[in-house]
């Protein structure tokens, strides 16, 4: 390939040096009217020694010098280059048929090409126009790396930027979650017979019970939401099938119930965040022994969420009479619950259940909490426990500041529904520093 100005692609932007070294100024000169042709700058020297300082004074891209040279060889001027410059191109250029010299070249130069004396011009043109084509190439990509090491370097402050957006918006949509969740768990709760206190301590007792399980901190959550939302499938029951036991439930309504949760599940799989917790839903009707619905899972194929729903979704059940019309004591629960380990229940689950309930029945608050109602409610106190309604609802979350706004309407709320809240809240010495939120 002849490299001339005509056909350069980069002669605008790279003015390549060409360094020639011969001790005859003859071959200079022929060499020089050569190549001056060519878009190229180009500097001469007499001697390799004269050739290195030029060498270290400036930048050159192609280094072509004669084989005999009085002094130091081309072949040492070559090694000699190859170590300093290795970017460099070389050419050795020889009127001898010196073949020892020429493979020392080859060897300890390591020479790019090499040309006899005399030389053919178009055959010079063209070794110098692909050296430094190949140089112009090597210098482009060098630019094009520090150029993609600055946009990465850009590009991770962006990402670290982004990162923190991203964060900051996954806990938005963590929070949208939850009050989804809350606001699906007050509706579902409208329409439940009373049952004081029951959502919380399902909730406070399952994450116990999770914990002593070693579940993960994603599990546990996801079987909190799925306590929350257990009853979802029945929202499309009938008034008279909410107010009656399942033991009076006939064919029919036996049906309807069965498909309580797949319908639950169906509801909330479409929420990526929800999956687990309707997986957990779908198999809270599962038993040990394998007879439950509605997959006849048996033993651990049984989700652990599910096999702890279930023991608490009973228990609360037992409590409220939804069973068998007769709401059973703390103490007559358990027993009912004891009475099917290995059967309906997980016997490490029920063990560990039993040892939680016992401290939760009474819902009685620990050392670092006290229980008051609206009139001893005071601006600022944390509440340490979510606000339910006698009915199930969540009022208010977990760690809300009270103010005076909230004082109001709890002791109004309690008026118009004529029955007292039981609001829990951090003692003054172990109450967290949080953010209220609206009521």
């Amino acid at each position: 390939m002849v490299w001339s100005t005509e056909q350069s692609v980069f002669s605008s932007s790279f003015s390549p040096r060409v360094l020639l070294v011969d001790d005859e100024p003859n071959v200079l000169k022929a060499l020089g009217r050569t190549l001056r042709q060519e878009s190229v700058q180009i500097i001469t020297a007499p001697s390799g020694e004269e050739a290195l300082q030029m060498m270290r004074e400036q930048p050159v891209d192609l280094l072509i010098s004669d084989m005999r040279m009085p002094g130091m060889s081309g072949a040492e001027l070559l090694a000699q280059a190859a170590k300093e410059w290795p970017a460099t191109r070389r050419v050795l250029l020889t009127g001898y048929a010196d073949l020892e010299s020429t493979i020392q070249a080859v060897n300890e130069g390591r020479i790019a090409s090499y040309l006899n004396k005399p030389w053919d011009d178009l055959e010079l043109r063209r070794v110098v126009g692909e050296l430094l084509q190949a140089r112009f190439l090597e210098l482009e990509n060098e630019q094009l790396n520090a150029e993609l090491e600055e946009k990465n370097e850009a590009l991770e402050t962006l990402n670290a930027g982004l990162e923190s957006k991203v964060r900051r918006r996954t806990e938005e949509l963590r929070y949208s979650y939850e009050h989804m969740v809350t606001l699906v768990s007050s509706l579902t709760a409208q329409r439940e017979a009373p049952d004081s206190r029951a959502a919380l301590l399902d909730s406070l007792m399952v994450q116990e019970i999770a914990t002593r399980l070693q579940m993960n901190s994603d599990d546990t959550d996801a079987l909190r939401k799925a306590v929350m939302l257990s009853g979802l499938g029945r929202l499309g029951f009938s008034d008279d099938m909410l107010n009656k036991p399942y033991c009076d439930y006939d064919d029919t309504e036996l049906q309807k119930f069965r498909q309580w949760p797949l319908l639950a599940e169906a509801a909330l799989f479409g929420v990526p965040a929800l999956r687990c917790a309707s997986t957990y839903i779908r198999h809270q009707f599962e038993r040990y022994d394998g007879s439950g619905f509605p997959d006849g899972l048996t033993a651990d194929r049984i989700p652990l969420g599910s096999r702890i729903l279930a023991v608490v979704r009973d228990y609360s059940d037992w409590l409220a009479g939804r069973i068998n019309g007769i709401k059973a004591n703390p103490l007559q629960a358990r027993r009912e619950i004891e009475a099917l380990v290995g059967k309906r229940y997980d016997p490490r689950v029920v063990k560990i259940f039993v040892e939680v309930s016992r401290r939760y029945q009474h819902s009685n608050p620990d050392s670092s909490e006290q229980v008051v109602n609206s009139g001893e409610l005071s601006p600022g106190m944390v509440l340490s426990r979510d606000l339910f309604s006698a009915r199930g609802m969540v009022l208010l979350k977990k760690h809300h500041v009270v103010d005076e706004d909230i004082i109001s309407k709890m002791q109004h709320l309690e008026q118009l529904m004529d029955e007292p809240l039981e609001i829990y809240v951090f003692s003054d010495d172990a109450a967290p520093k949080v953010m209220g939120d609206e009521l």
